[in-house]
């Protein structure tokens, strides 16, 4: 690996990014290509688990592998650069970034709801359709309701992303753009900015651009890509199951519609999920936090 990333090994940060989009636009081909040969579409149970497959061998091409290939190219390996560091405090670090998500879970509906209700003039029409286009995909490939199927949503919809996005937005982007601009404030800000965009959807931005701020964050103090993966898993399976649970009549209310708590629950859920922060993370930083 090391003989392969001589070559590259002192190019500057912003050939590195520039290298990264070009293995993405590379795996962005190649799964084009495949959707232009291999016919997916269809409603029934088995044309849905086809396109579940198809959406994890997207994710794994052009997230994952670019990412993966990045590290070998530029820095001599993945596994030390995107910092798969799997101990028992990396675990428990995991475990207490998704009580985290789970107490920020209040304040993202009320930023869903908030930003769901924005206008933007003349692209209203355009960015709602497309709004409504990604809302009704993922209606479609979350609504198959046996339990093998819940297994295979569980692994496509929410571990795939997690593994993809968080080696290709934390592991890549942010750690070049950190390097580039020497300030690991403004290097998570970008990223998370970026991550938001990246979805696409204008009236998902702020809750996206939350959440990837304390990913930025979490993936810095914690120095372990395993905690980001645990807490971002917990952030898709959560939408998952809600899913499963609607489809299966459990719930009457469509996971898609954000919940409208009291400010005061919202509140005291977002104190407590910034004081485990604190306490877990900002007071207690991995040691590996200074060799980022």
């Amino acid at each position: 690996m090391k003989n392969i990333s001589f070559f590259f090994k002192d190019s500057k940060p912003l050939a590195q990014l520039v290298g990264l989009f070009f293995l993405f636009l590379l795996g962005l081909i190649v799964v084009g290509g495949a959707q232009s040969i291999i016919p997916i579409g269809g409603e029934t149970p088995s044309a849905i688990r086809g396109q579940l497959a198809f959406q994890a061998c997207s994710q794994l091409l052009m997230f994952f592998l670019p990412a993966w290939l990045f590290a070998v190219l530029f820095h001599g390996g993945a596994a030390s650069f995107h910092k798969l560091y799997a101990d028992g405090r990396s675990w428990l670090l995991g475990l207490i970034a998704v009580v985290v998500f789970l107490l920020l879970m209040p304040l993202n509906d009320f930023l869903t709801w908030w930003n769901g209700s924005w206008h933007f003039g003349a692209l209203e029409n355009l960015l709602r359709s497309y709004a409504d286009a990604a809302a009704g995909t993922v209606e479609k490939l979350l609504s198959l309701t046996t339990t093998g199927d819940l297994l295979l949503q569980l692994l496509v919809v929410a571990l795939i992303p997690a593994l993809c996005e968080e080696f290709f937005f934390r592991g890549a982007i942010q750690q070049t753009l950190q390097r580039w601009f020497g300030n690991v404030h403004a290097a998570i800000l970008a990223t998370a900015l970026f991550f938001s965009l990246a979805h696409g959807d204008a009236y998902g931005l702020v809750p996206r651009f939350l959440l990837g701020l304390v990913l930025g964050y979490l993936f810095f103090l914690s120095g372990s890509m395993v905690v980001n993966v645990c807490a971002h898993f917990f952030n898709n399976a959560m939408v998952v199951v809600m899913y499963y649970l609607y489809h299966t009549g459990v719930l009457s209310m469509s996971p898609a519609e954000p919940l409208r708590l009291p400010w005061l629950t919202v509140l005291l859920c977002t104190l407590a999920a910034l004081l485990l922060f604190i306490v877990y993370f900002v007071k207690k930083p991995s040691k590996r936090q200074a060799k980022q």
